[in-house]
């Protein structure tokens, strides 16, 4: 009785927790974890949800990537570590980031963050524009290939 209470309840926690936005398996379960939910509890939980698709790492990831590529505009890297940090799987990320960076040229990317940046730093001296553009595209996850062919 008191397990079938436990389950309900890491269920019914899963369910709010999943309701702001998409997670990973392993956020949801850090997340049960956190609130005291047992081992098997947490493992039947998480179960329901992924048989009932509102847990699925492979939407999430895909949907994490595009928000972050749209709305930051951060290169592969970044969001490459983003994905890895929140626990899904490598061959997964590498899948994902095919996907999304198959359809955006990383390059003009980084152009954009280039082009919004530049007007702050027009009063600079070209070598120092140069160095805080180079950080500032290294912190979004661009590759120094792509950092460099952007600023020259």
């Amino acid at each position: 009785m008191s397990s079938d209470k436990d389950y309900q309840r890491a269920r019914s926690l899963a369910l709010r927790y999943l309701s702001y936005r998409d997670r990973s398996e392993a956020e949801t379960a850090e997340y049960l974890g956190k609130k005291g939910c047992e081992d098997t509890c947490r493992d039947r939980a998480l179960a329901f949800l992924k048989e009932h698709n509102y847990l699925n790492d492979r939407r999430f990831a895909e949907h994490w990537a595009r928000s972050r590529v749209q709305n930051k505009q951060f290169g592969r890297y970044r969001v490459q570590q983003e994905l890895i940090g929140k626990g899904l799987a490598r061959d997964l990320v590498e899948e994902t980031l095919d996907d999304v960076y198959g359809t955006v040229d990383e390059r003009d990317l980084a152009r954009a963050v280039v082009d919004k940046k530049l007007p702050a730093l027009r009063d600079l001296d070209p070598a120092k524009r140069k160095r805080r553009l180079a950080g500032l595209l290294q912190r979004k996850g661009f590759s120094g290939d792509i950092i460099y062919q952007v600023l020259e």
